[in-house]
This record gives structure tokens, C-alpha cells and sequence, in this order.
């Protein structure tokens, strides 16, 4: 009876190719559908998982030449320009609660003071010398020590009286234009910075040809003014021999090749006798055609810059002054830059790539949460201070104004300790390195943020929770290179009109600018291609589905309806309705695994061409779209590979769907007509 009714089936060859070409299309339309909505929704995740969108943020403003800002540019008298300021008390709120918004880190920075660690730099000659270059001492000039004492050759005119006394004078006097300058080796009694120290024992040493200067012409009263005999040379003291002298020095020149960080071995071969760099007031100062630098004075109480030793004891509130002093350099000696941070990847020279790891291993995620005393170094600074991966270096952290990120090779963090109490420290702890990093040179980035996006070769990287007496927040600084904005991908512009309806951006007189620098990474160069895919496939998919359901369940009919007459005959021929269910269910699962499974096959195939054609047409987007990307070299993109092809299990489901309303329709229908008499499933007479 099965085989009779597929032969009848077979009778009607083009009502049956009919039913599986109807089929074929249905499963291949939807599933090419369902594989390009499974794919445009893991490259959408893919992309937002391997991108991040980053903002820096610098604030500009007409400013004098101290950074205050000027309200009325036409009546200024000291206008120093449109600049990018270090602005403390700046309100991030409206900013930071902005839709678009993920988060935000406002980074911090201290002075590190190590008390077994002299912070050292290159100089022009690629030698490694002290950063810090002050220092006071005591000395005295021995006359056996000294050579044959000469002026220099084109001075030969100038006549010395050798009277047993030692002269110094600026470089230039303005009455005769006379440069008394001798050489004089010195036994160095004390240095305050102890860079001279070996194995932490200090020594006495002379200074071997070493020549002192004044660096400007003397503008106070001292007892080591000249006498009488010497008061047409206002700019000359006089230094008695074998007289300890304290004083105040910079500009340390070393005979050395190279500097010894370990052992801290350095010989001095010139020296300047200067006024002190503590007692100073540092300001930020801005000019013309040049952006944001620091700059110094001097306040009237600085003491003078060289006493007797024995004169200065008996001023207490001066030796305290001195003492005071000493102390600072000895701080600033061995003080390293430290930023805090809660994630590395948000300094944008490691968004964009220029910053990697080549030893070691970033910071976790585990350390960022529970404070660990961890931290990364540079490949400079480990390598001039001969730290390793897994040494632990002991750190007392202060705070310092007045923060730079200069942009040039060489720069540096500058940490300045400014406090009378030599132990004005918030916090302290032994740091371990657990990674070393080094940064490319930049080649594209947006004049907007330059120096957000350099890092100092000195910068030291710590987690902001291991510092548990930290300043608070709102005492931070803001600018550019401490202040990352993380948006979700493809929210630049939302951002964007957010800031403009607050009235954060835009130039305007006595008030900040907010400028913006983004970096997605080259999100927006495939943002439109991932969301037209998206798109397409969302609206293929709602179409197909739709399809399908309505076009199956009417195929199911229609078969049903072709096979009622047959199921009525095989009644009345005495076959049971189970037998011509079978039949009936039989034939129908032919039709539909073959229409399914081929229409599965065709879908599948095409899945691959149809989304790479999407997305090839999306590349056409205008310019405007792009314009987010124009910050970013091409170095600085990420590569994804996307998927674009079908998935055999999304594929087989797509299968099994159509089969299955085809199937299930089918089934309702001929239990209908199973439910009726034979000849009710006949035709009447007429029909």
C-alpha cells in the first residue's frame, strides 16, 4: 500500500519538485539569515570585547603669563596666549556622569623617596650622572694641596696678590671686566646628598682641578666680602685657607664617564657656588608660541650662599636654614616620579600601542583591587639603576606641585621636596617590580593631547589602592597626561553633544575650553561596517523567520489538502488509519528533509559572499564617519578577524526549523482528515 501511494506521489513529479523548491528557498533564506545575524552579533561583541574607546581631555585658556586666566583679552597687559592647562579644582562631575561614559581614572603623582637609591639620568655625552644637582657642603682649601695656581691664559694681564688668600669672582666684572677664577682643589668635609659616599662610609676627597664660580654678582653682606683693599671689586669674597666654609652648590660636573648607582661613586671636576633651589617658589609660566613650563624664584630669606662654618654655628636660626636644606637634597637625591593608577591600559601611550611590556608582566587586575605593593619600571630606569625584575625597593611618598609631562626625550618626572620636616611623608612602603617597560617612539597623534600621550622615562607605575593615606581626589591636578575617559565604542558622538549642550567645549572668554582627543583604536573605521551588518541581518532575519512560518504552515496545507483524497481511497480500500498516516507522514518527511537539507546547504554556502558583500558596500560610508579615526596612525589600529561565514550547528538548526514547521503543519492537517469518514475525504459529485 506504501509503495502504491508513493508511486501516485511520483505520478505529479512537478506538484512535488514544486513543494521542495518552495522549501529549498524558504530553509537557504533563512539560513543565510540566521548565520549572518549569529555572525554580525559576535563581531559586534568580538569588537566591543577587543576595542576601547579612550578620551583626553586638556583644558585651554587665555592666560597671563602665570596661567591666570584673562577675562578681557583686548584690555591684558600680559598676555601670554591660548594655552592647555594644569588646572587644580576642576569639576569632572558633568563630565564623567555623561551617558556615554564607562568610566574614568584621574591618576595621581608623588615624589618616591628611596633612602638606599640615588636617582640618576643620562647626560649630552650618554653618561649617568645625579639628577639632582644641589647640594651643600663643607670644604676647605689646603695650601699643600694645591698646585701651581695660574690664571687662565686669557686673562694673563690680571696680576694676583699673593697675599695666602683665595679669591672668587663672578665670571664678568661690570666696572673692569676682570675674571678672577683660580684652580683650587678642595678637601670636601661633608656633602649633604652623600653622593661621594662609598658603601655608605663618607670620605674626604679634594676636588682635583676643581674651579668655583659664582654664578651671579653678590647682592648681599657677608663676612666673606672682600676687604678694603678690594672694595672696587664688589664681586669678589675672599676664602682663608685651611677655614672649613659651608655652601650652597649646583651645576655638578662629573670627570667620570659613568656614574655608579650601586656604590654611588662620583667624582666632582666643577661645581658652581649658587643660591639654594629649596627656599624657592616654582610657578607655571606660559609665553607666546609656547606651551606649559615651569619656572622659579627666589624669595628674599634665602640665606646667602656661603658661610664660615664656625660664623654659621653661631647663627642658629641660619644653621637651621642649612640644615633644613641639606635635608631636602638629600630627599631630592634619592626621590623617583611615581603615578598611581587603577588599569595601565588607560594611559594612552599603551591604548595606542607605543608602550609594551618586554620583561616581567603587567599589573593584575587582583593587585589593582587589593593594593598590592607592586610595581613597573622602564627599561631606562632600570637599567641606569640596576633594578631587576622581583627586587623590592623601599618608598616614602610626598607630594610636589607643579606637574609637567614634557613630550621631549629626556624628560622626566620631577619630584621637588619642599618641607621643613624631613619626615613629611603620607605613606611608605617596599615596592616589588614585577614589570619592565619601554615605549616606541609616537608616529600619529593629535597635537591636542601630545603630551597626554608621552611618558616620562622615569615614570613609575604603582596600583592607587597601595597608597591607603593618599590625598584625596579633588586635590589632584587635571590635565591630558592624568586624566583618561573611557566611552563605549561607537559614543564618540553622543559624547560629543553631550559636552556641547553642557557648554564644556567651545572657546569662551574668562572661563576653561574643554578639548577633546579621542582614540578608539580604529572602532569607527569598522563601526559601520559591523553595524550595517548588523542591521541587514536583524531585518533579513525578521523577514525569513516571518517567511518561513507563514510560508511552511501554507505548504503544509496545500500538501495536506493533495493528499486527502488519497488517505479517503486507502480508507475504503480497507487500509487503517495508522497505515495511511504513515504513508501520508512517509511521503510529507521526503519532501521536507530533502527541500531543508538542500535549502540548508545552498544558505550556508551563501552566508560567507552575502556578509562580505554587506560590509564591502558599507566601506562606501562618507568621510564624516571616519573623522574619530583621523587621530590615530595606522600602527595604532587593532586587527580582528571577523567571522563571515556560517556555522554548520546555526546551519543544521535552520534545517531542522523548516523541516519541522513543514512536518508539524503537515501533521496537524492529515490528523484532521484522519479524523473524518472515507467518503467524507472524497470528491461530491459536481466537484
Amino acid at each position: 500500500m506504501l509503495s502504491m501511494h508513493l508511486k501516485q506521489l511520483f505520478r505529479k513529479p512537478m506538484r512535488t519538485v514544486l513543494y521542495i523548491l518552495v522549501l529549498i528557498l524558504l530553509t537557504a533564506f533563512f539560513c543565510t539569515s540566521l548565520n549572518l545575524y549569529r555572525d554580525s552579533q559576535h563581531n559586534l561583541q568580538l569588537a566591543n570585547d577587543t576595542y576601547t574607546t579612550i578620551a583626553i581631555m586638556e583644558l585651554y585658556a587665555d592666560v597671563d603669563s602665570r596661567g591666570n586666566i584673562i577675562n578681557d583679552v583686548t584690555k591684558a597687559e600680559d598676555y601670554a596666549g591660548y594655552h592647555a592647562l594644569t588646572v587644580y579644582g576642576y569639576d569632572l562631575e558633568p563630565i564623567i556622569t555623561a551617558p556615554s561614559v564607562k568610566k574614568y581614572e584621574l591618576r595621581a603623582r608623588y615624589g618616591a623617596f628611596s633612602e638606599d637609591n640615588i636617582a640618576v639620568r643620562y647626560n649630552d655625552k650618554k653618561q649617568a650622572i645625579p639628577i639632582c644637582s644641589e647640594d651643600i657642603i663643607r670644604f676647605k682649601i689646603v695650601p699643600e694641596h694645591q698646585k701651581e695656581a695660574e690664571a687662565d691664559k686669557e686673562w694673563n694681564d690680571v696680576e694676583f696678590v699673593d697675599d695666602g688668600r683665595y679669591r672668587i669672582g663672578t665670571e664678568s666684572w661690570e666696572d673692569s671686566g676682570i675674571f678672577f677664577s683660580r684652580k683650587y682643589n678642595l678637601d670636601i668635609v661633608e656633602s649633604a646628598i652623600n653622593v661621594y659616599e662609598y658603601e655608605k662610609r663618607p670620605i674626604n676627597f679634594y676636588v682635583q682641578l676643581g674651579r668655583i664660580y659664582m654664578d651671579e654678582p653678590l647682592t648681599d653682606t657677608n663676612s666673606l666680602m672682600p676687604s678694603a683693599e678690594y672694595a672696587d671689586k664688589p664681586d669678589c669674597i675672599i676664602l682663608e685657607p685651611n677655614t672649613e666654609y659651608i655652601a650652597s652648590i649646583s651645576g655638578l660636573s662629573s670627570s667620570s664617564n659613568t656614574f655608579n648607582a650601586a656604590n654611588s661613586l662620583y667624582k666632582i671636576q666643577k661645581f658652581t657656588i649658587a643660591k639654594d633651589e629649596f627656599f624657592r617658589n616654582n610657578y607655571y609660566r606660559y609665553s607666546i608660541g609656547r606651551s606649559e613650563y615651569v619656572s622659579r624664584e627666589y624669595p628674599y630669606e634665602n640665606p646667602f650662599w656661603i658661610y664660615e662654618y664656625d660664623e654659621l654655628k653661631s647663627k642658629p636660626e641660619m644653621l637651621k636654614k642649612y640644615e633644613q636644606i641639606a635635608r631636602a637634597y638629600y630627599i631630592n637625591s634619592r626621590s623617583f616620579g611615581v603615578m598611581t593608577t587603577n588599569d595601565l591600559t588607560g594611559i594612552p601611550a599603551f591604548h595606542l600601542g607605543n608602550m609594551f611590556i618586554p620583561e616581567g608582566r603587567m599589573i593584575t587586575e587582583e593587585e589593582y583591587a587589593s593594593g598590592a605593593k607592586v610595581c613597573m619600571i622602564s627599561t631606562d630606569l632600570a637599567k641606569l639603576q640596576g633594578w631587576n625584575v622581583g627586587d623590592k625597593i623601599d618608598f616614602s611618598f610626598y607630594e610636589y606641585n607643579n606637574f609637567v609631562n614634557a613630550t621631549i626625550w629626556g624628560s622626566r618626572l620631577s619630584p621637588h621636596y619642599t618641607y621643613t620636616d624631613p619626615d613629611h611623608f603620607f605613606d611608605n612602603g617596599g615596592y616589588e617590580i614585577v614589570g619592565v617597560y619601554n615605549v616606541r617612539p609616537l608616529t600619529g597623534t593629535s597635537a591636542v593631547s601630545a603630551s597626554a600621550v608621552s611618558v616620562p622615562w622615569n615614570t613609575i607605575y604603582i596600583p592607587e589602592k597601595s597608597l591607603e593615606n593618599a590625598p584625596a581626589e579633588e586635590d589632584r591636578p587635571v590635565t591630558g597626561a592624568l586624566l583618561t575617559i573611557w566611552l563605549e565604542n561607537g559614543k564618540i558622538e553622543p559624547f560629543i553633544e553631550c559636552m556641547n549642550e553642557l557648554g564644556i567645549t567651545g572657546a569662551k572668554q574668562g572661563d576653561y575650553e574643554a578639548r577633546f582627543t579621542f582614540y578608539d583604536q580604529g572602532y569607527s573605521r569598522i563601526q559601520p561596517s559591523l553595524e550595517a551588518l548588523s542591521g541587514t541581518a536583524e531585518l533579513l532575519l525578521i523577514l525569513s523567520s516571518s517567511l518561513l512560518v507563514i510560508a511552511a504552515l501554507l505548504l503544509a496545507f496545500f500538501y495536506a489538502q493533495s493528499q486527502k483524497q488519497s488517505i479517503g481511497t486507502m480508507r475504503l480500500l480497507g487500509c487503517s488509519k495508522a497505515r495511511a498516516f504513515t504513508a501520508v507522514m512517509l511521503s510529507a518527511l521526503i519532501i521536507a528533509v530533502t527541500g531543508a537539507l538542500i535549502g540548508a546547504a545552498i544558505g550556508h554556502a551563501l552566508t560567507a559572499g552575502v556578509g562580505e558583500s554587506i560590509m564591502a558596500n558599507a566601506n562606501q560610508t562618507p568621510e564624516e564617519f571616519l573623522a574619530f579615526s583621523a587621530y590615530l596612525a595606522e600602527s595604532t589600529q587593532v586587527e580582528v578577524e571577523f567571522a563571515l561565514g556560517a556555522d554548520a550547528s546555526v546551519s543544521l538548526l535552520t534545517c531542522l526549523a523548516a523541516l519541522g514547521l513543514f512536518i508539524a503543519g503537515t501533521l496537524v492537517f492529515v490528523v484532521r482528515y484522519l479524523g473524518k469518514g472515507p467518503r467524507e475525504l472524497l470528491p461530491r459529485a459536481g466537484e
